[in-house]
């Protein structure tokens, strides 16, 4: 089912409509004798997704549900999938080192780069027994999504139409470009790591309010993800390196590391700079300007 506002549906009723179809796939993938894929980590890529787009809708009405409801479910579908974000890092890093087998392989050789993956799935199990086996993570999500579901009926929204989507369009559109700014000054992990948060967030954001949209307009919805997935897989490499760098013994000594740090390094930069530049050309409007092109795309703009 997609995340998406249906023409002329009322805000608030295709808000939580959205809403409870998240929290339920999620519930599916919490259940695993439930699914026909009960394969446990994707399943774990999966919640947190559904969580990330429920807290998408939560920020796009933000001021018509109130700061405290806001707050309180905000931060209740973040530490429900908190725990789950372990599992998935620590099962990214393996994906990335194997992505860049073939460079890696050239600059470090054969026997160093399966001393790495090695090293790295075996932390990947580790991580994976503690937090989904000994931490109970999937029976944790499931009553944190039942819970949720029971105080779906308190997301009451004041207004209805562009009025009630407006102020929190232009907040999430506002923080990306701050997170932007903040970035270009300094190209930190954490910067960037924050810019990307604030993108994905955009990302679900127009994918809620796009299913009137022509396809010409729906490609600010595709270069929107793709900045993402720019940004995600720098992410990546960032944590990739860190985790390398944090250990450098278990991962075949400092001369190794020196020559895979300069393959990613070099990945990360060619990512950065295709970011940066898409970033502008997203980024580019003041918030309320953005929110004036989106209004004009929508069937909710004579309701302002």
């Amino acid at each position: 089912m997609a995340f998406e506002l249906r023409p002329k549906e009322p805000v608030g009723t295709g808000l939580t409509r959205n809403v409870q179809a998240q929290i339920e796939k999620a519930l599916k993938y919490a259940s695993p004798e439930e699914s026909a894929d009960s394969r446990e980590l994707e399943a774990a890529g999966e919640i947190r997704k559904c969580f990330k787009r429920v807290r998408a809708a939560l920020r796009i009405a933000r001021e018509e549900l109130g700061v405290d409801l806001y707050r309180d479910e905000n931060w209740s579908f973040r530490d429900a999938a908190r725990p789950l974000t372990q599992v998935r890092d620590a099962g990214i890093l393996v994906e990335t080192a194997n992505r860049l087998r073939t460079e890696l392989v050239r600059a470090i050789g054969p026997a160093a780069f399966t001393k790495i993956r090695a090293a790295l799935m075996a932390n990947h199990e580790e991580i994976r027994r503690r937090v989904i086996g000994e931490g109970q993570a999937f029976a944790n999500v499931k009553a944190a999504a039942v819970r949720a579901l029971a105080r779906l009926p308190q997301w009451k929204l004041q207004r209805d139409g562009w009025a009630a989507i407006e102020p929190g369009l232009r907040r999430v559109y506002q923080h990306g470009h701050h997170a932007l700014r903040l970035a270009t000054e300094s190209p930190s992990v954490p910067n960037l790591h924050e810019w990307r948060k604030q993108t994905k967030y955009l990302w679900h954001s127009l994918q809620l309010l796009s299913a009137s949209w022509t396809a010409a307009e729906k490609e600010l919805v595709t270069r929107t993800h793709q900045l993402s997935t720019l940004l995600g897989e720098d992410h990546d490499l960032a944590v990739l390196r860190e985790t390398l760098a944090a250990d450098p013994l278990a991962f075949g000594g400092h001369r190794i590391l020196k020559s895979a740090f300069t393959v990613i390094d070099r990945h990360r930069a060619d990512l950065e700079r295709q970011a940066f530049a898409l970033g502008g050309e997203i980024y580019k409007d003041a918030p309320r300007a953005f929110t004036s092109r989106i209004a004009s795309r929508m069937h909710y703009a004579e309701a302002a």
